[in-house]
């Protein structure tokens, strides 16, 4: 029995793929602008309004990472990453290389991941961090959009990230994969 016919009968499956997913995003039983991710098989509902902080960081952000890029690195804001075949996450901020189509790049290939917080601090520290850490993720980045931090993941393992340290919005903060890019958030326009 496939996935479509369960649906058809009202069950919705414990567990899903990526694929699964991307599939049933194409029938229409998901709307493209349904916010989720799946952690595992299982679809976590995400926010779909976004605090103004939030809203007011991620513009920040990206006004100050864009120009700052070189090469073939490229920005993509709340891209669909898939991280393994049961694990699709909506970043905020992700780089990786442009040649790179969304669905094929994976953990190690990403070169900075960036959630931004002010009500989802919690969920991006104690589940993001170990997951991303678990799939290779060299570079997460936390930004405490209230709090005006950003909170610095490196050295991903099996049991979670190697180093975390936590900058001040006077500190300039470098991606350890874009040596030529550095963020100070209170320098940000």
């Amino acid at each position: 029995m496939t996935v479509f016919q369960d649906i058809r009968k009202g069950i919705m499956p414990a567990r899903l793929t990526v694929d699964q997913v991307y599939d049933l995003t194409a029938a229409g039983v998901f709307a493209k602008d349904d916010h989720f991710e799946l952690i595992e098989g299982e679809i976590v509902p995400m926010a779909a309004a976004k605090a103004d902080w939030h809203s007011i960081m991620v513009s920040r952000l990206t006004r100050g990472l864009v120009p700052a890029l070189r090469g073939d690195a490229r920005l993509f804001i709340e891209a669909s990453v898939s991280l393994s075949p049961d694990v699709l996450v909506e970043p905020d901020l992700a780089v990786w290389d442009k040649s790179i189509r969304p669905r094929a790049v994976r953990g190690p290939e990403l070169l900075l991941v960036i959630e931004v917080s002010d009500s989802s601090l919690g969920y991006d520290l104690r589940v993001k961090a170990p997951l991303y850490a678990r799939h290779g993720i060299r570079d997460y980045w936390v930004v405490d959009a209230v709090r005006q931090t950003i909170r610095v993941h490196r050295l991903p393992g099996a049991s979670g990230y190697g180093s975390v340290e936590e900058y001040e919005a006077h500190d300039p903060v470098t991606p350890a994969l874009l040596p030529d890019v550095a963020v100070t958030l209170d320098a940000l326009d």
